[in-house]
């Protein structure tokens, strides 16, 4: 009895360790260009901008506990709100880390390195 009973609790753990959800992530339009633009070179561009970290984390405990949802989104709020006035990231990057510890615990964090700037400073310099 106590070994079915442990190998039903078995198979709901992994079988609720298994599901996910799906988030709306990005609700907003995304440009994405990998054409150099001349005007972030500019001095009146490059003096201004400051260089910011972001971050984004979802954890998961005990195989099916979620705390928070992981989002580039949030990501980019966490890096621009260290640069007060900027409201734009350039020559930026994004990574993803991730760390498991066997069922117990779970983390996707969701990290941007770039440099924060006004889009004021932007169209200026055009």
């Amino acid at each position: 009895m106590k070994r079915t009973v442990l190998t039903l609790a078995l198979g709901l753990a992994a079988a609720a360790s298994s599901l996910g959800c799906t988030v709306k992530t990005v609700d907003a339009p995304v440009t994405v260009s990998t054409k150099l633009l001349p005007e972030l070179s500019k001095p009146e561009v490059t003096s201004a901008a400051r260089e910011v970290t972001g971050s984004s984390c979802s954890r998961v405990v005990l195989g099916f506990i979620p705390v928070g949802i992981a989002t580039a989104e949030a990501a980019y709020a966490d890096a621009l709100a260290q640069a007060p006035g900027a409201d734009t990231l350039i020559s930026y990057e994004e990574r993803a880390n991730v760390l498991v510890a066997f069922i117990f615990y779970y983390q996707v964090c969701t990290e941007v390195h770039g440099y924060a700037v006004s889009s004021r400073a932007l169209a200026g310099a055009r």
